[in-house]
């Protein structure tokens, strides 16, 4: 064989592959510009941008990505981080989707009201926001709490919630609020009446403060989900008394500690309904009460699950148990031996 052509083939090949990327490349710039978008918005933020070195003509599409990721992470240098972020919100254009940021706040919460503004300025529809290590008191943009546009929020945020005197999520269909407190009860009354079309509700680990009584009002709240967080010293006097107007409301799931009373009112459309007690041998008189006044909202529950906590605690209120409602329409009662996660 001759060896000149074994030294030959390696540069064909070699030729052969970048003639086959050029191509690619071709194929790829001839698609029209709404498909390319679409490429685009599948892949994460930083790999979206990437592509604007490609050619000329991807200069700039990344500009016009409906979603928008910024998590931050241990091993990323900070100040690139914040720039990275500003840039990419100075130059881009068009409305904005879905928009995540996960951060560790620290002494920037000015630039991170800077950067909630301005997805609500660009029409945001989904807020997914979880931030921490706040080195002061932290309030969110008055903006947020009067979108128009915004129709789903997941806010973590542990720190105390305060809200502006205007709140009205005009289009929130799905909120879930994580680990938040609630200090003042005029304003977070003011708030859980603020959702006139709001369909799914989650409470995961907040907290009530000092409130004493709220009402949760949300006339097409269809799902309220609800996890109290663990207390290792609170009195039988503590607590807040959580009543839900549950007109369109079809699914209930609770677990705790009965901390707080939840009770239910006009949920005639109730179909499932759960609760899930931990800890109650510890104040089990005052958690059987607070069941009791929640069971009686289950009147028209059509699937009720209790785990077994949630029932043995009802025997140390014997005298209520003559007051249970009778569950007419009830087609499933399930006894659970076992604690499920509900955080979705």
């Amino acid at each position: 064989m001759d060896e000149s052509a074994l030294i030959q083939e390696p540069k064909r090949l070699k030729l052969n592959e970048e003639q086959d990327i050029d191509e690619d490349r071709k194929n790829l710039d001839n698609l029209p510009e709404e498909i390319l978008r679409h490429i685009l918005s599948l892949l994460p933020t930083i790999d979206a941008i990437r592509t604007s070195m490609l050619s000329k003509r991807w200069e700039n599409l990344w500009t016009c990505i409906p979603n928008l990721d910024f998590q931050q992470r241990l091993h990323y240098d900070r100040t690139l981080f914040l720039n990275f972020v500003e840039r990419v919100l100075l130059l881009h254009v068009s409305d904005i989707k879905k928009f995540t940021l996960y951060f560790l706040v620290q002494h920037d919460a000015s630039r991170v009201n800077a950067w909630i503004s301005a997805a609500v300025k660009h029409n945001v529809q989904e807020l997914h926001i979880r931030l921490s290590n706040f080195q002061k008191p932290f309030s969110l943009p008055h903006c947020l709490f009067t979108c128009v546009t915004l129709t789903n929020l997941d806010l973590t945020m542990p720190c105390i919630l305060k809200l502006p005197p205007t709140i009205c999520f005009s289009k929130l269909k799905i909120l879930i609020l994580r680990c938040v407190r609630f200090s003042d009860e005029h304003s977070t009354q003011q708030l859980f009446s603020g959702f006139p079309v709001l369909e799914e509700l989650c409470l995961d680990d907040c907290h009530w403060m000092n409130l004493k009584v709220v009402s949760i009002c949300a006339p097409k709240l269809s799902s309220l989900m609800i996890q109290d967080p663990y207390k290792k010293r609170r009195s039988d006097s503590d607590g807040c008394q959580v009543t839900i107007l549950g007109v369109s409301l079809k699914s209930f799931y609770y677990t705790g500690e009965f901390f707080n009373e939840y009770s239910l009112h006009k949920s005639a459309l109730l179909v499932e309904a759960y609760i899930n007690v931990c800890g109650s041998r510890t104040r089990p008189r005052l958690v059987a009460k607070c069941r009791y006044t929640l069971l009686i909202g289950f009147s028209n529950a059509k699937e009720i699950m209790l785990t077994s906590f949630a029932v043995e605690a009802l025997r140390y209120a014997a005298e209520l148990l003559s007051h249970m409602p009778m569950f007419n329409n009830l087609l499933d009662l399930d006894f659970i031996d076992r604690s499920i996660n509900m955080t979705p």
